[in-house]
This record gives C-alpha cells, sequence and structure tokens, in this order.
C-alpha cells in the first residue's frame, strides 16, 4: 500500500514550483476511471473414458476464472 501511494505521488513531486492543485486538475483533466469483471468457466465440464479393465468414466470439474481490472485512462490533448 505505501508502494501504491509513493507511485501516486511521485509525478506531484516532480513539478515542486507548480501548485499541487492545479498539478492535480491537469491530471485528471480529461481522465476517465474505469472498472472491468470478467467470469468466465468453460462450456462443459470435461468427461474421460478408460477401457482398461473395464468401462471407466471420469468427470473433471473445470473452475470458474475470474479477474478485475480497475485503472484511469487518459485522453491526450495537443495544442
Amino acid at each position: 500500500m505505501k508502494k501504491l501511494l509513493l507511485l501516486l505521488l511521485i509525478p506531484f513531486s516532480v513539478f515542486g514550483q507548480i501548485n499541487v492543485k492545479d498539478q492535480i486538475k491537469r491530471t485528471f483533466k480529461f481522465a476517465t476511471f474505469y472498472g472491468a469483471y470478467n467470469g468466465n468457466n468453460s462450456i462443459s465440464d470435461v468427461t474421460t473414458y478408460s477401457v482398461v479393465d473395464g468401462l471407466s468414466t471420469d468427470t473433471e470439474i473445470t473452475p470458474y476464472d475470474y479477474s478485475a481490472v480497475f485503472g484511469l485512462r487518459k485522453i491526450q490533448r495537443f495544442g
């Protein structure tokens, strides 16, 4: 958590002569916060058949695969 906070404060400390509020406005102007969530699983479970010493079946249940992404998307505007 400390590394994340330090990483977020580095851009503001580089410009020491600019007011912090102005720097925050410049950083977040034309910016969009976004988040995405995805929960996937396979369409069906995998069934394996074996004919050694008679017929045997084995069903492998596939678990869900979750992912979450959060971020800040910034549009660069040229003068």
